[in-house]
């Protein structure tokens, strides 16, 4: 469970770079903007440029190429599985027929050229996100959405599930260790069953975890508010000049009907 643990870990997010720099509250307004662009846009191209530069940031602060992959690993398996998905059912010119196994499999070009638009904005999307969390840590996240007025609760919900990630790792990997032991493994048939028994064990686990969590808050006099939050200083000029940048960008993108907003 090592390479879970370091993919959600802040290990890169508490370097001190010129990204992590950056205020969260200008970061979080980027972020937020460049993902409703990536939403609304018409094409595949402004998507598929949010990757590229995610990517190039990313790689100028030395975030290794392999852990912006290992993030990238889970939603480019589900936007492949878009892109196939929607090549084999919709459309009707036929782009590619071929046989595999007595089954015959017919690529349709409007559905291939749909799902591609939807992968890039899967990937585009998701590398904002990994931009975000790869340079911001979870107590400036909160301050930043504090800063916002999102309500208490959902910030206190996303401190704790940040914390608890990693204990439901811990519990997984221990669980899975004692099944390994046992020869849990060993077959086609042992593996489904020994899965089956990890999940049951799992939700029992965590919700007698939920529970404890809530007693021992409860029994400290915990009324919301104040988990994992930073002191954010006053804004300096550069901030203006990166929000009135990202209103510029938007305002452009909007006249040049890159962006559909009605």
């Amino acid at each position: 469970m090592g390479f879970l643990h370091h993919t959600f870990s802040e290990v890169y997010a508490r370097r001190n770079n010129w990204l992590t720099e950056v205020d969260v509250r200008v970061k979080l307004l980027y972020i937020v903007l460049l993902l409703a662009i990536n939403l609304l846009t018409k094409n595949i191209f402004i998507p598929l440029f949010f990757l590229s530069v995610s990517f190039s940031l990313l790689l100028t602060v030395k975030i290794p190429f392999t852990a912006i992959l290992r993030s990238m690993l889970l939603p480019l398996s589900f936007a492949v599985f878009i892109l196939l998905i929607r090549g084999l059912h919709e459309g009707e010119k036929v782009w590619l027929s071929l046989s595999i196994v007595g089954y015959k499999l017919v690529l349709k070009e409007e559905g291939l050229w749909n799902g591609l638009q939807t992968c890039s904005k899967v990937l585009g999307g998701i590398s904002l996100v990994i931009l975000l969390s790869f340079t911001t840590t979870i107590s400036q996240l909160c301050a930043g959405l504090k800063w916002f007025r999102v309500p208490n609760t959902i910030i206190d919900l996303l401190a704790l599930i940040y914390r608890y990630i990693f204990l439901f790792l811990d519990e997984v990997d221990t669980m899975w260790t004692a099944q390994r032991t046992r020869l849990g493994y060993t077959s086609w048939k042992k593996t489904i069953k020994s899965f089956g028994i990890l999940g049951g064990m799992l939700v029992i686990r965590a919700f007698a975890r939920a529970e404890q969590t809530y007693e021992a808050m409860h029994a400290r006099g915990y009324e919301g508010g104040g988990i994992l939050t930073a002191t954010l200083p006053p804004w300096r000029k550069k901030e203006y000049v990166f929000v009135i940048g990202i209103v510029f960008v938007l305002s452009f993108l909007i006249y040049t009907r890159h962006v559909r907003v009605w």
